[in-house]
């Protein structure tokens, strides 16, 4: 390749970077996200226990497609991955907005779910790639932390117009208009210059990349713990946050006023995935990953014995750790996965998420229609202090095994080489 090529080329990835801002920010730019539950209550009159119910087929289906899907990225290419991902998700969204019945719901539900995987995993790696193709491999966690706080930005902006927006016309407009902005999505993805993939053999067919990728990520044990790890912060982020609406509804806070106080657990996401690599870097990486289940069983607690609306402060904490994971995590799993699968491998991540997702989410909605709200942040700040520290000890004796296996290895490898050194130096010193 000529000097003038290159050049065009390392600007041709230096643009991904900007290009994959614009289109995290078009897919998360929603305007249904301060008020998906509550229309789904309100206008389609279902219960949480129904609404939470959803999120099973819709977890499973992620769960069934989203390594397969990683992998057609890896074979086909992420670019177009993305394409297909946003289509499908700005279809889901329009039918979302239309349905009358539970049964066109769950169908909705179901494209949407597989637009997602699509997306999921081919997202950062392309970006991941482009950035080292660029000479930039050591800046994907602060252009991660800034990708993770566009993301937030859009979803707090979308926010505090979305539910305005419901306000003045009906809960299913703004859903609608958002089906529209996640379409100028899919040229934005068809512009992305797609780095070359590193495949270990140029005529690997598509179950052999399936196949390598969950056999890598599940080899490895520190890999595997860390993905674990991570699956368990998800659910305990994530599933308390599906009854954020439904608090400050019983709370008294009108539709107008929902985006208002959403606003703050939002800026705050924008704020930590800003900052996550300076937290590592003052924390540690064992510190910050600590750090996450520590905060989020606190703000559960919080939410559990505090009957008032003041109690939404624990949601900003949630907030926090729901903008600061992904980065914090993406640096360690990337820097131990090959280029080749690397879109498989973090659709694993994926998978275990949805996995989790898609139990939790039933169990929180049957326990707030059985026992009220504050057993749901009860229980899952139990679960919290749980299952995630129990995957984080596990993922330290094992990363610490590693650690320890590979400083052994480099210390044959430099005992081979001083080898012939010591060798000669007899002959050396005997000379006259």
């Amino acid at each position: 390749m000529d000097l003038l090529g290159g050049v065009r080329e390392e600007m041709a990835f230096e643009a991904n970077v900007r290009k994959s801002y614009l289109y995290r920010f078009l897919m998360e730019f929603q305007l249904w996200w301060p008020i998906w539950v509550v229309y789904l209550q309100v206008q389609r009159g279902l219960s949480l226990t129904q609404i939470t119910l959803l999120d099973t087929p819709f977890f499973f289906l992620m769960v069934l497609a989203e390594v397969p899907t990683g992998a057609v990225a890896d074979r086909f290419g992420r670019r177009w991955s993305l394409m297909l991902g946003s289509s499908l998700f700005a279809v889901a969204v329009f039918v979302f907005a239309i349905a009358d019945n539970y049964a066109v719901i769950l169908l909705s539900y179901g494209a949407w779910g597989l637009g997602l995987t699509f997306q999921s995993g081919a997202d950062v790696a392309i970006l991941y790639d482009s950035l080292k193709h660029a000479g930039r491999e050591d800046d994907f966690q602060k252009i991660n932390s800034r990708l993770s706080a566009v993301r937030s930005l859009a979803v707090l902006i979308a926010i505090l117009i979305g539910a305005p927006i419901a306000a003045a016309t009906s809960y299913a407009f703004p859903i609608m208009l958002s089906a529209g902005i996640a379409l100028v999505a899919v040229p934005v993805a068809f512009s992305m210059h797609e780095p070359a993939m590193e495949h270990d053999d140029s005529h690997a067919r598509y179950l052999q990349t399936l196949v390598t990728g969950i056999r890598e990520s599940w080899d490895q044990p520190a890999l595997r713990y860390i993905i674990l790890f991570s699956a368990t912060v998800v659910a305990a982020t994530f599933t308390p946050l599906v009854f954020q609406q439904p608090f400050l509804s019983n709370h008294h806070v009108g539709t107008g006023n929902l985006g208002l106080w959403q606003a703050p657990v939002r800026g705050v996401g924008v704020v930590s995935a800003l900052v996550a690599y300076r937290f590592v870097g003052r924390l540690g990486e064992r510190g910050a990953f600590l750090a996450l289940p520590l905060t989020l069983g606190l703000c559960n607690f919080a939410l559990a014995g505090i009957d008032h609306a003041g109690a939404a402060a624990g949601f900003v904490g949630m907030g926090i750790v729901a903008g600061a994971q992904p980065p914090i995590i993406a640096t360690y799993v990337n820097k131990r996965i090959p280029s080749a699968r690397r879109a498989t491998i973090l659709s694993v991540q994926a998978v275990m998420g949805s996995s989790m997702l898609a139990l939790t989410q039933p169990i929180g909605g049957i326990i707030a229609d059985s026992f009220g709200l504050r057993a749901v942040f009860l229980a899952f700040g139990a679960m919290t202090l749980t299952l995630p520290l129990a995957a984080l000890l596990a993922w330290h004796r094992a990363d610490a095994r590693e650690t320890a296996e590979l400083d052994e290895l480099n210390r044959e490898l430099l005992g081979v080489e001083r080898a012939p050194e010591s060798a000669t130096t007899p002959v050396s010193s005997a000379a006259p």
